[in-house]
């Protein structure tokens, strides 16, 4: 019998009159039956290396199939992955990471309701280069979460009072002037010294009104009975603490997120939950097409950010839950939840780079934000826009023809054509081809620091059908800027539509002026020719809120307010402010007859 190799085929094809062209064809060979691969749990037995070994059999296709239960994970084993840089993360020049899905294609991990306990510091999951991977049923969780929780158990001497359990949260004390101490938190392979906290009410979970971020004192006390004074009165900030509340205490930097993606493609998240994180829930850089659901209803809890059932932790993660930078394709984010965590459920953005001079076609730029140094952002190829710093106004395209590193902050773009006439030093660039549209829908948003979602693109946004519930800033931002953070993506079509926004802005975070803020970052507003923003609709919502603005913006063109409830209420502190303030835009309309406003009570 013939190998696969030596049969061949000869056809006769026409190629036009009179010619005859002999094709040799190779029959396929069989197709490899996709490799599935099972587990079961086996106690505190780390199953890094067993893992690892597996992801490299499927590499190509196949499954990973875990059945319920808790698998340990160590750093022992971990893979070490050096000079990869995370948008929007503190570097660090070699990273841990736990699951490595670098390289792999059409993957899948069914978690089987499992947990997967990370034991020190390093990145949860690293998809990159990577297409078309899934994981479904999964909780990722680590064993000493990066947030450590407090109890108030008194105020005295100017100070608060507080319980911390060294079971759940290790620490030890480090000596600082006279007979005081510093707090300093303690993980598998890690001590950081607490510098933040935030206060949370210990019944509704709740951000305490008012309480922004508190830097943790330098200074405390250990008291006799093991408890521990801290050298600030926890009572006095904001609308004030009470015994019983939480104070949620945080190491600074964000180095590691649950899971970061670089450069994949096709990427979908079901049934996937994440705990805890010394960084972001999920980071996307320079992908496309991602998915995270729910199965269930937001309410299930089958899906998103928030702690293990059972355990009594409050906080989970140390930034934003999900965030998107220079991504394209679709995001869709559904039915999940997201609560308790150190900022907003979604982010997405582009990264703008500041224009430093320009030689001929040739643009020297430079990496403006410290978060965004040395990342992969263009290729020859790509369509660039230009962005009028002063105004903040989009500009026309280009395309790349050579890109060429110099450094982490600087980075030299050859154009194509000629540098468009007005563009110059001052002002930026942004990667037109690597945007996203975004659908964030049937979710639940609540308790959490800073802001609720925010979108800085020019594809179709939609939130729809989402509840927000005491977010301490605004619900949704929409943002942009050619000046700090160098977050830039103007948006184009935005529909806000069956959404509930209950008792938001209860604390005035950045950009945060309304329930729904938009606030690009304009040096010269006067000057400006065309908005930022453009065709904005927020209808058919019910805002149930106490006395503060429920919309703020500045720069859009083509605003639409109409349909919307408002129930108010005097829950927390009011702002003394109209519904509305809206300057430096065009084409707005307020529908203020369509809005029903009633006195009532929204539950806390």
């Amino acid at each position: 019998m013939k190998s696969w190799g030596e049969i061949r085929m000869v056809a006769t094809v026409r190629r036009g009159i009179g010619t005859l062209l002999a094709v040799a064809v190779t029959p396929a060979l069989p197709a490899a039956v996709p490799e599935s691969i099972s587990f079961s749990p086996d106690g505190m037995r780390d199953r890094m290396a067993e893992v690892r070994a597996s992801l490299e059999r499927v590499r190509f296709g196949g499954e990973l199939k875990f059945a319920n239960g808790t698998y340990h994970f160590f750093t022992n084993d971990a893979s070490k992955v050096t000079g990869f840089r995370i948008s929007n993360h503190d570097h660090e020049e070699t990273r841990n990471v736990f699951l490595d899905l670098r390289g792999v294609k059409n993957v899948t991990l069914h978690g089987g309701g499992a947990t997967f306990v990370f034991h020190g510091e390093g990145i949860g999951a690293l998809v990159m280069d990577a297409e078309n991977v899934r994981l479904e049923n999964v909780k990722f969780d680590w064993s000493r979460p990066f947030i450590s929780e407090a109890e108030i158990v008194a105020f005295e001497g100017g100070g608060t009072v507080l319980r911390i359990d060294e079971a759940r949260f290790p620490h030890h004390f480090t000596r600082g002037k006279g007979d005081s101490v510093q707090l300093v938190l303690d993980g598998d392979g890690w001590s950081h010294p607490a510098k933040f906290g935030m206060l949370f009410e210990k019944a509704t979970h709740h951000v305490v009104e008012r309480s922004l971020d508190v830097p943790t004192p330098a200074w405390g006390k250990r008291r006799a009975d093991g408890l521990f004074c801290m050298g600030r009165d926890y009572s006095r900030v904001g609308a004030g603490a009470k015994v019983g509340d939480i104070v949620a205490m945080r190491p600074i930097g964000r180095p590691y997120p649950a899971v970061a993606l670089d450069h994949a493609k096709g990427v979908v998240f079901e049934d996937v939950v994440i705990h805890t994180a010394h960084g972001m829930g999920v980071l996307a850089q320079m992908s496309e097409n991602f998915t995270w659901r729910g199965t269930g209803k937001a309410e299930d809890c089958t899906s998103g950010v928030f702690p293990p059932k059972g355990a009594g932790r409050v906080t989970t993660l140390h930034a934003d839950a999900t965030h998107f930078s220079n991504v394209k394709g679709t995001v869709l984010i559904e039915n999940c939840l997201f609560e308790t965590m150190m900022d907003d459920a979604i982010n997405v953005h582009s990264t703008s780079l500041g224009i430093r001079r320009v030689e001929g076609r040739t643009l020297h730029c430079r990496f403006m934000h410290h978060s965004s140094l040395g990342l992969r952002l263009f290729a020859a190829g790509d369509k660039i826009r230009f962005i009028a710093g002063m105004m903040l106004e989009n500009g026309p395209l280009a395309t790349v023809i050579q890109v060429k590193a110099i450094s982490e902050k600087d980075v030299e773009i050859t154009l194509a054509g000629d540098v468009p006439s007005g563009f110059g030093e001052g002002d930026a660039i942004e990667n037109a081809d690597w945007q996203c549209a975004v659908t964030f829908r049937r979710n639940i948003v609540r308790n959490n620091r800073a802001r609720g979602v925010l979108f800085t693109t020019p594809h179709p946004v939609a939130v729809e059908d989402n509840l927000f519930d005491h977010i301490s800033g605004s619900a949704i931002l929409f943002a942009g800027d050619a000046q700090h953070w160098y977050e830039s993506g103007a948006c184009e079509g935005v529909l806000v539509h069956g959404n509930t926004f209950r008792n938001c802005l209860t604390s005035k975070f950045q950009f945060c002026g309304g329930v729904i803020s938009l606030w690009p970052t304009i040096r010269d507003p006067k000057r400006q020719r065309c908005r930022y923003h453009r065709n904005v609709r927020i209808e058919g919502n019910v805002f149930e809120a106490f006395d503060v603005p429920l919309l703020y913006a500045r720069s859009t063109d083509g605003l639409v307010f109409t349909n919307n409830a408002v129930l108010r209420n005097d829950i927390h502190q009011g702002w003394g402010r109209g519904a509305f303030d809206v300057t430096d835009c065009d084409r707005v309309r307020l529908d203020l007859e369509t809005c029903r406003t009633e006195g009532v009570k929204s539950p806390r």
